[in-house]
C-alpha cells in the first residue's frame, strides 16, 4: 500500500482524472493560440484544480508542443516537465501562503506582496522564450488588497501570459475578479470511477476503496486524502458529531477526540466532510421545501466562518467543536 510520502503531487502528476472529453476543449484552444490570459478553475476541496492548473502550465510551457496535440499531456521526460514538478521552471510563478520560519506555520492569507511580485513576474519577458504563467493556489486566501492587486494584472493581462486562479468558493470572490476570468468548473466524478482511481494509486483496495468513494463527493484529490490514513477516523468523527449534535446538541466525547495533538490530520479531514454533508443535507431541505432549509444553510455558513476564523488565529480545536455542536443543536431545535 502507498503511504502519504509516495503520493505524487499536483505539480509533477503526469495524469489527470477527468469526465471522457473534458480535456479536448482546452487541447483545442490552447492549438489555436486561443487560450484566454485568465481562468477561473472551480471545484470542490481535491476536485484537482492545482493538478489542472499545472497540467495546462506545462502544456502552455513545452516548447516542442504539436501543434495538433489533442490532450494536454506533457511527456515526463521533457526537460519542462522537471522544472514545473521541481518548482524550478523560471516562467511559472505560483501565489500562495507562505511559509513563516518564526513562527514555523504557513500564513493565513496570500498578501498583497505576493501578488505585487506576480505581477512584476508577468511584465518580463520569458526567460525561455514561451510564455509565462502564474497559479493562484487559492483565491479563498487573497485578502482585499490582494484582490485588488490582482484584479490590476487581469483588467490588463500581458501578452503571451496566463493566469489561474483556483476557488473551492467562486461565489464569494469579488464579482469583478470572476467576470475577468473564463471559468473552467470541475464536477463530481461517479462513485465508481473514484474507486477505481484509489485502487489503481495502491492506497485501499475493494470494499474500502467503495467506502471512501461514497463519502469524497466525486472528488478524486480528496479521496486520495481520506486513504491516507486519517479518513476513517473523519468519517467516524462526522457520524458520532452528527448523532450527538442531533440529539442535543452534546459532542464533547468528540471534541476531545479530536482535539488531541495526533488528530490535526483527522480535525482537517473532519471539517471538510462535515461541511460536504451540512451543504448535502441543506440542498436535500430546500428541494423538499422543508422548513428547516434556511436554518441549515445558515448553519453552514456559520460553521464555514467559524473553522476559517479557528484557522487564522489557531483557537483550540476542542472550544471550536462544542461552539460547533451549539450551533448545530440551535438549528435542529
Amino acid at each position: 500500500m502507498a503511504g502519504l510520502l509516495d503520493i505524487v503531487p499536483p505539480q509533477a502528476r503526469a495524469n489527470f482524472l477527468a469526465a471522457p472529453g473534458f480535456e479536448t476543449q482546452l487541447a483545442q484552444l490552447l492549438n489555436a493560440g486561443a487560450l484566454a490570459n485568465g481562468w477561473l478553475i472551480t471545484g470542490g476541496e481535491g476536485a484537482g484544480k492545482a493538478t489542472l492548473a499545472y497540467r495546462l502550465a506545462r502544456a502552455l510551457l513545452w516548447r516542442q508542443r504539436p501543434l495538433d496535440a489533442e490532450t494536454l499531456d506533457v511527456p515526463e521526460s521533457a526537460p519542462e516537465f522537471a522544472l514545473v514538478a521541481s518548482g524550478g521552471h523560471p516562467d511559472l510563478f505560483v501565489a500562495a501562503r507562505r511559509f513563516d520560519d518564526k513562527k514555523e506555520r504557513y500564513a493565513t492569507e496570500i498578501t498583497v506582496e505576493t501578488i505585487r511580485e506576480l505581477n512584476q513576474f508577468l511584465s518580463y519577458t520569458a526567460s525561455m522564450g514561451g510564455w509565462r504563467v502564474a497559479i493562484i493556489d487559492s483565491a479563498e486566501d487573497l485578502n482585499r488588497n490582494s484582490a485588488n492587486a490582482l484584479l490590476k494584472v487581469l483588467e490588463e493581462p500581458p501578452a503571451r501570459a496566463a493566469l489561474f486562479v483556483l476557488s473551492s468558493a467562486p461565489g464569494r470572490l469579488p464579482a469583478t475578479v470572476r467576470s475577468r476570468c473564463r471559468r473552467i468548473d470541475l464536477r463530481p466524478l461517479p462513485n465508481e470511477t473514484i474507486a477505481v482511481f484509489l485502487e489503481s494509486e495502491g492506497v485501499v483496495e475493494g470494499g474500502d476503496a467503495r467506502k471512501l468513494a461514497s463519502v469524497a463527493g466525486g472528488r478524486p484529490g480528496f479521496a486520495l486524502a481520506l486513504a491516507l490514513g486519517d479518513g476513517a477516523a473523519a468519517i467516524d468523527a462526522v457520524g458520532d458529531f452528527w448523532a450527538a449534535a442531533a440529539k442535543d446538541g452534546d459532542v464533547g466525547i468528540v471534541a476531545s477526540r479530536l482535539a488531541a495533538k495526533e488528530e490535526e490530520g483527522a480535525f482537517a479531514l473532519f471539517r471538510t466532510l462535515l461541511n460536504a454533508r451540512l451543504a448535502a443535507e441543506a440542498k436535500s431541505l430546500a428541494v423538499r421545501g422543508h422548513p428547516k432549509a434556511s436554518a441549515f444553510v445558515d448553519l453552514h455558513e456559520r460553521l464555514n466562518a467559524l473553522f476559517r476564523r479557528a484557522e487564522a488565529v489557531n483557537l483550540d480545536r476542542y472550544q471550536i467543536l462544542l461552539a460547533a455542536g451549539r450551533a448545530f443543536g440551535a438549528a435542529m431545535r
